[in-house]
């Protein structure tokens, strides 16, 4: 997306005033178009490749994938809850997590994680919050 002088003005008073930033950093990401970037702190992700990138970090560790909770997995791969959490007590997280990728749930249980949670949950470690900027098509995530 292009920005135009007044909406980048906005930008960069939301970003001073809202995280105390050097807002010129992110404007730069923003007109150079990146989806996924750290100014400071703060991890901002384009608010339409958010649930790519979710998806895809969330499918680079199996294991993870396994230590959902077991209602959660069931819900989402419908599979009985019984079968998942006897997979869980014997500690089976990572074949659990191979089993949603063979299935093709991931982008799913991404939707289903965001749709329970939103992205705060996963992207920000700092207090799990998702800052979504009203002046620019982007979250904001303190890490």
């Amino acid at each position: 997306m292009s920005y135009s002088f007044t909406e980048l003005l906005t930008i960069a008073r939301e970003v001073r005033d809202d995280f105390n930033i050097d807002h010129r950093e992110v404007l730069e990401n923003m007109t150079d178009h990146h989806d996924d970037f750290e100014v400071d702190g703060w991890r901002f992700i384009a608010c339409n490749a958010a649930l790519d990138i979710l998806t895809d970090e969330l499918g680079s560790d199996e294991y993870i994938l396994g230590c959902f909770m077991a209602g959660f997995l069931s819900d989402v791969l419908d599979i009985d809850v019984d079968v998942i959490e006897a997979l869980q007590k014997s500690e089976a997280y990572e074949a659990l997590g191979k089993l949603i990728l063979s299935m093709g749930k991931l982008r799913d249980l991404a939707q289903a994680y965001v749709d329970a949670d939103g992205y705060g949950h996963h992207f920000n470690r700092w207090d799990g919050v998702e800052h979504e900027l009203s002046s620019a098509d982007y979250y904001a995530f303190k890490l």
